[in-house]
């Protein structure tokens, strides 16, 4: 049978927004990606993508999806590409297809996908084995369930690496990339599932994964990492799980086996699960950053979010980096629930200690599906008014009770507190080799808006329309990375 996958991730972004400078411009859905090469692994069928970031428009879609005749259409629906992922499917069901979604939406809630009467099955949790079951099923001619139960492979060795062909790969490696990174980026995952219960992410997440975190061995894992650079040329690899560095024994064996390949990389961690000897390992490795979820520098809101960690360890873990040279790029979230002016402070007293080299604010959104969104709704909080809206970004008002133009003069006050390139060696090693490789590329704008947004702020502040001056959409921001 034909099958077509469906990416509809352009919230924000926008059409025509592939190989772009941030994280959801040049990202790939690894989830996918592991269907079909699941798929293709274990059946004749055939598999393709359709990835709207790489379309111009509805009226493309349309067209490109006509034009594959598939007898399957796969869709991803996540909370912030809800209506995307629906027109997608309206489309796909006006041209007789059958339609199966899955993902982070469709798992939360799969009667309100099967209601609107363009899905015909959803798939919660995990879809390798449950969707190729079902394509099997639709083959043989048998009904398929409206809700399917995704089923899990225990030992995540078994799954065949991520097909990512099934993207515009030359669009996404040949674009700038992100600033500081080598600009030939490769996520991989190395685990499935969270140790951790914050309030802002559970119990979601293991409604998709369970109870159990499932790691990757460390040889499938450094397999994967030299076939990405053989295939892809890669010379940056971010490992997208949640955190990385949770099982000491393991990130240390992992960081000497990346260390015998001679990558930059990056990875999640926590604050309180880095200390000096696995930092200054996996920074000997090629490490060269960490996402670290710091999200306030006040212990109540701490608490709301059942982080697990105090200000003191978030303070205590950005001393670890500094001094094994590793980069910060610090999480953090303003306008929580019950917020007050006095908790921003701590939080800006926080990241003034942290420093952190690079930064990623978010405001705070009730996601459906976590504990937070369950209180937001039940106190009336929630403003948000699209699917869309969602978006943890720091653009938009998304509950009441907060006063968002002091969140903004926060926001511009805590995210100046910051490492600058040229004061640490290492940094600037990083930041002078990407501008020398745009410059030698023809990224010209690109290096233009990087050098001046890295420049003190004295320079800063009168250059910040070049973003928007030089780009069709200035909207894209890295504050959009996934949080930890």
């Amino acid at each position: 049978m034909r099958i077509t996958f469906v990416y509809p991730g352009i919230a924000i972004i926008g059409f025509n927004s592939l190989g772009g400078n941030c994280h959801d411009t040049i990202s790939i859905n690894l989830g996918m990606g592991y269907i079909s090469s699941y798929i293709k692994k274990n059946s004749s069928h055939s598999v393709n993508l359709i990835d709207l970031r790489d379309l111009r428009g509805w009226d493309h879609y349309e067209s490109k999806l006509k034009k594959r005749m598939p007898d399957i259409v796969g869709i991803y629906c996540n909370t912030v590409n809800y209506e995307n992922s629906l027109k997608c499917a309206e489309i796909a069901k006006k041209q007789g297809k059958t339609v199966i979604m899955g993902g982070p939406h469709a798992t939360l809630d799969p009667h309100l996908l099967i209601n609107t009467g363009f899905v015909d099955s959803v798939i919660v949790g995990e879809g390798e084995v449950s969707f190729l079951k079902a394509v099997n099923d639709i083959e043989a001619g048998r009904v398929i369930d409206k809700v399917i139960q995704g089923e899990k492979i225990d030992n995540l060795d078994d799954i065949p690496f991520p097909d990512r062909d099934l993207y515009n790969m030359d669009r996404i490696l040949n674009s700038a990339g992100i600033f500081p990174y080598p600009n030939r980026y490769i996520g991989i995952v190395a685990s499935r599932g969270c140790y951790y219960n914050c309030s802002f992410c559970q119990p979601l997440e293991r409604k998709i994964f369970g109870l159990k975190v499932r790691m990757r061995s460390v040889a499938n894992i450094i397999e994967e990492v030299k076939d990405v650079i053989k295939k892809y040329d890669a010379n940056f690899i971010m490992f997208e799980c949640d955190t990385l560095t949770t099982k000491k024994v393991w990130a240390l064996e992992l960081s000497k086996e990346m260390g015998n390949i001679g990558i930059k990389w990056g990875a999640q961690s926590r604050a309180d699960t880095i200390d000096d000897e696995l930092a200054r390992e996996m920074y000997k490795a090629g490490c060269m950053v960490l996402f670290i979820g710091f999200e306030s520098g006040s212990q109540r809101m701490l608490d709301l979010l059942r982080k697990g960690i105090t200000p003191e360890k978030s303070i205590r873990a950005g001393k670890i980096c500094r001094d094994n040279k590793i980069l910060i790029f610090a999480n953090y979230m303003l306008g929580m629930p019950t917020e007050t002016t006095s908790d921003l402070d701590m939080t800006y007293e926080m990241i003034k200690k942290i420093k952190p080299e690079l930064h990623s604010p978010s405001y705070f959104a009730p996601i459906p599906g976590s504990d937070l969104f369950d209180y937001c709704k039940e106190k009336e909080l929630i403003k948000v008014t699209s699917y869309e809206g969602f978006v943890r970004n720091p653009i938009n008002e998304k509950i009441k009770g907060i006063d968002y133009k002091n969140l903004d003069v926060y926001r511009d006050k805590i995210t100046r507190c910051r490492k600058l390139w040229w004061t640490e060696s290492h940094f600037a090693k990083y930041v002078i080799s990407r501008w020398i490789f745009l410059i030698s590329r023809g990224y010209f704008k690109t290096f233009i808006i990087e050098f001046v947004e890295n420049m003190p702020t004295i320079i800063r502040i009168p250059a910040r329309n070049l973003r928007n001056a030089f780009r069709k959409d200035s909207r894209c921001d890295i504050s959009s990375e996934k949080k930890s």
